[in-house]
């Protein structure tokens, strides 16, 4: 009898660890994109800076930009000085955008072309999600709310909570009302402090990673 009971015990002690596994593996977050998605996104973005250049260079080969990382808008600048900087191009910030001075002897050209590779690699957040659709928008505010949020707080830094106005409102206005960051960049902290929270906290989810990850992007215009 005894003996009945413990093989009992184990067969009803494996079935719920298999239901709880099969609802973890439910609650798994799936790819609000999708590859055929993330893939057009991609290509508006690259075209969208590449007119920039074919405005003035109408026969400019267009240069391959295989990696595009989203950064958050309040780490954009940075992350683009530092790539024209890692390029080889000296350019600085200004009041109204950027400015340039070579002494190395780069053409316009070849500056629009590294500014493009710059630009495309890493598009802010605001760009990236002015292509968004709506279920993808509340996917990304759900991302901030329910994991960004609750990592910083746990960090133990403040991040306000989210306006609560139900999936409609989440879909116009809360992306742009509201960030898990705000509180922490109006507190002007310092800038390891905030590159600590942003590495253990990541502002953006994997999923909007649009890295190339199929053929070789076009390199003509």
């Amino acid at each position: 009898m005894m003996s009945l009971c413990r093989r009992t015990l184990v067969v009803i002690t494996a079935s719920l660890a298999a239901l709880m596994l099969a609802g973890c593996a439910a609650a798994a977050p799936s790819d609000p994109l999708g590859p055929q998605r993330r893939e057009q996104i991609r290509q508006a973005i690259l075209d969208a800076h590449w007119s920039d250049v074919v405005r003035d260079y109408p026969d400019a080969l267009r240069p391959v930009v295989p990696i595009m990382r989203p950064v958050a808008d309040n780490d954009h600048a940075a992350a683009f000085f530092e790539c024209m900087r890692a390029s080889g191009v000296p350019a600085s910030p200004s009041d109204n955008g950027f400015r340039y001075n070579s002494s190395l002897g780069q053409s316009l050209l070849e500056f629009n072309s590294v500014r493009y590779v710059c630009e495309s690699s890493a598009p802010s957040e605001s760009e990236v999600v002015s292509y968004l659709s709506g279920s993808s928008r509340a996917a990304l505010f759900d991302y901030q709310r329910k994991i960004v949020r609750p990592c910083l707080l746990a960090a133990g830094a403040r991040s306000s909570a989210p306006p609560d106005g139900g999936p409609a409102y989440y879909l116009s206005a809360a992306l742009a009302a509201w960030s898990p960051f705000a509180e922490i960049l109006a507190s002007k902290p310092r800038a390891d402090t905030l590159a600590y929270l942003e590495k253990r906290c990541p502002p953006l989810p994997a999923w909007l990673d649009l890295t190339d990850t199929g053929p070789a992007t076009r390199t003509s215009g």
